[in-house]
C-alpha cells in the first residue's frame, strides 16, 4: 500500500512526521438509509476536505478503505489543518441529509444487531500520533499507534481531535 510505503520511507530517512487517522462516525447507518450512491458522496466530500486542508509539500493523504483516511504531515501546523478539516466537515455534512433528518438531528436506522435506533448526524474523529522515528522499525508500529489514537478520538462525542501525548 502507498500509505505503508510512505511511512517506511519516512522512518528509514529519519524524517519526523505526524499521522492523522480520520474516521467518520455513524457512516454505516447513513449508508444503510440513504444508499451507496449517497454514501459515496460522503466519501468524496471527506476526501475533498482533506485535500483542501493538506496541500503543503510533503503532506500525504491515503484512503485506508471504507470511511477511514490517513494524513501524514511532515510539517508543523498540522493542528490548524486538522481543526479546519473538522470545522469544514461539520459545516458541510448536514447538506447531505434531508430537511427532516437535519431538523431531528439525525436518522433512525437498524443497528448491527437489527434494532432500530437513532443515529446523530455524522461527525468526524481524528486520532493523532507523532512517533519517534528513532524507535520505530516499520509502518506496522505506526499503524498500531494510529489505530489506538483513532479509537480514543471516537470515544469523544461529536467532531473530535484526540492527540496522543505519550512518547511512543
Amino acid at each position: 500500500m502507498p500509505i505503508y510505503e510512505r511511512l517506511d520511507e519516512l522512518i528509514a530517512d529519519q524524517v519526523n512526521f505526524t499521522v492523522a487517522y480520520c474516521d467518520l462516525d455513524n457512516f454505516k447507518p447513513y449508508n444503510d438509509v440513504y444508499g451507496y450512491f449517497e454514501g459515496d458522496k460522503v466519501i468524496k466530500l471527506i476526501a475533498g476536505i482533506l485535500r483542501e486542508n493538506s496541500q503543503h509539500a510533503g503532506d500525504f493523504i491515503g484512503h485506508v478503505g471504507g470511511d477511514d483516511f490517513i494524513i501524514i504531515f511532515i510539517r508543523t501546523g498540522w493542528q490548524v489543518s486538522c481543526q479546519r478539516i473538522l470545522d469544514s466537515f461539520a459545516l458541510r455534512i448536514p447538506a447531505l441529509y434531508t430537511d427532516n433528518d437535519r431538523s431531528q438531528g439525525g436518522i433512525y436506522a437498524q443497528s448491527r444487531e437489527g434494532v432500530e435506533q437513532f443515529y446523530p448526524i455524522m461527525t468526524l474523529s481524528i486520532g493523532i500520533v507523532t512517533p519517534d522515528v528513532k524507535r520505530f522499525v516499520s509502518h506496522h508500529d505506526v499503524s498500531h499507534m494510529a489505530s489506538h489514537a483513532k479509537h480514543s478520538a471516537k470515544q469523544i462525542k461529536g467532531n473530535s481531535l484526540f492527540i496522543e501525548r505519550r512518547i511512543l
